[in-house]
């Protein structure tokens, strides 16, 4: 397993979000599901223009497995600003990612790969 050749690592995922404001307040980022994919392992990055250092906070995720019409959200993992965290999820494919980002972002990109290799 070569998890840092990059040829083996493919994008599943990218989305932008913005936070919407009423009047002066902000409101968070909503929590939000990805939708399906079926690599076990994956690398996860977010990235902000907000805040530039790379030991804050950005939020949780969890992976949500689909059972028939019952889905469970199993194992929760932090995750930092502008830091590539590498999982390996529980093999119950094809599943999806919960996100819950840190209240204080205003805007958050994220970015998911799905490793190809063996």
């Amino acid at each position: 397993m070569d998890l840092s050749n990059p040829s083996l690592w493919q994008l599943v995922y990218l989305q932008s979000f913005t936070a919407e404001f009423f009047d002066f307040l902000q409101l968070p980022i909503a929590t939000f599901d990805t939708p399906s994919f079926n690599q076990v392992g994956i690398r996860i990055k977010v990235t902000s223009t907000q805040f530039t250092s790379s030991r804050k906070w950005a939020g949780n995720f969890s992976q949500i497995i689909n059972a028939g019409n019952v889905s469970a959200e199993i194992k929760d993992y932090s995750i930092y600003l502008n830091q590539d965290r590498v999982v390996f999820l529980e093999p119950f494919p094809p599943f999806s990612l919960r996100f819950r980002l840190a209240k204080r972002l205003s805007q958050a990109t994220i970015s998911i790969f799905g490793y190809t290799g063996s």
